[in-house]
């Protein structure tokens, strides 16, 4: 279970917990990440229950006026809110997160963060976006994920303008807005010493509730919030192969996930954790996940060989 971890006391934060859960529980609702401070006059007309505005420049943790709701926190610290009350959205926002000038610390949307955040959208969703923001190279990165991702256009039922989000567009910038459904793979397992191996083109957040510890890389600056808010996850680069062997052992961790670090090259981490099956019998499983297309492609080599002929 993800935590809110705000330094503000349960008497404080359960309310807010309470609030949010009645408002947005079971409700097709609307969040815009990096919204900026101003309540535009289209939202309340959009097709939502809900529009959640998330800000860290809003005064108040939370603030609700009819069906526009503005919370004052970060996207790591607003998604762990919503994942802690279940809550999910069928439409995600984010156009311009003050990179350049602005105060925006990191991308929201790639691919650590916005992967963080799919865990809080239903299985199909709309995602409003404006990838020349990032350039068109870096968005087919971030946006090379395990899902269908259908571009709509204005003659399209679920397609919302928008330019109402965001004046951004006025310097010739185009958003899109696409229809998106999440596609995870089908998992590949081998045995490797005595441990098993699996590998699979799924969002590794989707499974954090049950893995026993999660390794993943993030943003260096965000990296002591998302681990405030998610106590299972540890970051990649803070390990060498042994003191991933050792941290598990010591702490009986028998199935973690790993996100993709080694720059496509397993080998030596593979041999490493077989040559130390005596010496460290944690982890049991290891889960390997990637979004991107290409990744761990030593790892599916070697679960090929040992299929059966």
């Amino acid at each position: 279970m993800h935590q809110l971890s705000l330094q503000l006391p349960n008497s404080v934060i359960t309310p807010i917990k309470n609030l949010l859960r009645q408002q947005l529980k079971d409700k097709n609702n609307l969040i815009y990440f990096a919204s900026g401070k101003r309540i535009r006059e289209g939202y309340e007309g959009l097709p939502y229950d809900n529009v959640v505005l998330v800000d860290k420049s809003f005064k108040e943790t939370v603030s609700i006026n009819g069906k526009i709701i503005c919370i004052g926190l970060d996207s790591v610290q607003a998604t762990a809110l919503f994942k802690s009350i279940s809550v999910k959205f069928s439409a995600i926002c984010c156009i311009n997160e003050g990179l350049a000038e602005g105060g925006g610390f990191f991308a929201v949307q790639s691919n650590w963060s916005l992967t963080n955040i799919l865990p809080i959208m239903h299985d199909e969703y709309i995602h409003i976006a404006c990838p020349e923001y990032y350039g068109q190279r870096k968005w087919k990165k971030y946006f090379n994920l395990p899902q269908e991702a259908t571009l709509l256009d204005e003659h399209d039922a679920d397609y919302i303008n928008p330019h109402m989000f965001s004046d951004y567009y006025k310097y010739g910038k185009e958003f899109c807005v696409w229809k998106v459904k999440k596609k995870a793979s089908e998992p590949v397992s081998f045995k490797h010493g005595s441990r098993k191996i699996t590998v699979q083109r799924k969002n590794i957040w989707e499974d954090y509730d049950v893995l026993d510890s999660l390794f993943v890389r993030c943003s260096p600056i965000e990296a002591k919030n998302l681990k405030n808010v998610a106590p299972k996850a540890e970051i990649l680069k803070n390990y060498t192969f042994e003191q991933i062997l050792k941290f598990c052992t010591r702490n009986q961790i028998k199935s973690i996930g790993l996100s993709p670090w080694l720059r496509h090259n397993y080998n030596g981490f593979l041999n490493f954790i077989k040559e130390n099956d005596k010496k460290y019998f944690f982890p049991q499983t290891l889960n390997f996940y990637h979004v991107n297309a290409g990744d761990f492609k030593q790892l599916y080599d070697l679960a090929e060989q040992q299929q059966p002929t």
